[in-house]
């Protein structure tokens, strides 16, 4: 069961609480913590944990493929990660977590074509390490560690090329932001990169989906010396240093590229309709003190 006994002190303004899963006593390091989704009309598809072993970001993967479906399966992966997460026994290693949320999610069958699944950053608070699988931005002290996937990188590259180009044909902004044909002209691409989900292929990549992710796409990285941990899902430009500075880079950068050609390329999808924002988003910034360090 979700408490939020010591998570209200750190979740800014704005959360949406049903996307936090939380348990124990939130640690002293957490500095600030948020999460919201890109469309006040549908839940949003990121999950924001906080507990006293783990801290976790989860990106729910959506599929565009899915336009009828009333819920996008996205969140129920994303849910069953935090649930699980939340469960993790303290050492925990990182192949032991992500074997752990493979195994609780393999009951989960998307009902759509396309990409399905999570992909999340977790620190290991024992361990003093952060796990990544997929593309979620990581920031330790001076390093940016970004979030990237090869094939999403070449969806978006099309995607724009194909709307840039109905822009210079005489298309209309508004037309471009609603109906997206560059997206649409991917579909071909969205139905077939499953096929690429957790295998060492080229373009291949790491997600939680229920399937075995090879230890190739599990990313660890120490942070026995870190004093500044920034995560951040893809709903951002990057991992910002503080909240405000990523909230401010993604305001401008709509403002400047609301069709996600140029600036926010990246997203692989415009602001339009009832969207806010190209995609949910979710931001986690940890402070470890002195005493705190391994």
């Amino acid at each position: 069961m979700t408490s939020y006994l010591g998570a209200r002190d750190v979740l800014s303004t704005g959360t949406d609480l049903q996307s936090v899963a939380a348990g124990g006593t939130i640690p002293s390091c957490v500095v600030e913590a948020f999460t919201v989704g890109k469309d006040p009309t549908r839940r949003s598809e990121d999950m924001l944990v906080l507990s006293s072993n783990h801290l976790a970001v989860i990106d729910g993967m959506s599929s565009p493929l899915s336009r009828t479906s009333a819920q996008a399966s996205g969140r129920g992966f994303a849910a069953v990660a935090a649930e699980t997460i939340l469960r993790l026994p303290a050492d925990a290693s990182a192949v032991e977590a992500i074997t752990a949320v493979a195994a609780a999610q393999r009951h989960l069958h998307p009902d759509h074509a396309g990409p399905a699944g999570a992909v999340a950053a977790i620190i290991s608070l024992r361990r003093r390490e952060v796990w990544r699988v997929g593309d979620v931005h990581l920031g330790i002290d001076s390093a940016q560690l970004p979030g990237e996937k090869d094939v999403d990188t070449a969806l978006a590259w099309y995607r724009a090329a194909v709307n840039a180009a109905h822009l210079a044909n005489g298309a209309s902004l508004d037309h471009v932001q609603t109906e997206d044909p560059g997206l649409r002209a991917a579909d071909e691409l969205l139905r077939l990169q499953p096929a690429l989900a957790n295998r060492d292929v080229p373009f291949g990549y790491g997600v939680l989906n229920g399937t075995e992710v090879p230890e190739r796409f599990i990313e660890v990285r120490p942070l026995a010396d870190a004093t500044h941990v920034v995560l951040a899902t893809d709903g951002y430009l990057a991992a910002s240093s503080t909240l405000h500075q990523a909230e401010s880079e993604l305001s401008e950068a709509i403002a400047a590229d609301p069709a996600a050609i140029t600036t926010l390329r990246g997203f692989g999808k415009a602001v339009g309709g009832t969207r806010v924002a190209p995609d949910d988003r979710t931001y986690l910034r940890i402070n470890f003190h002195e005493g705190d360090r391994a």
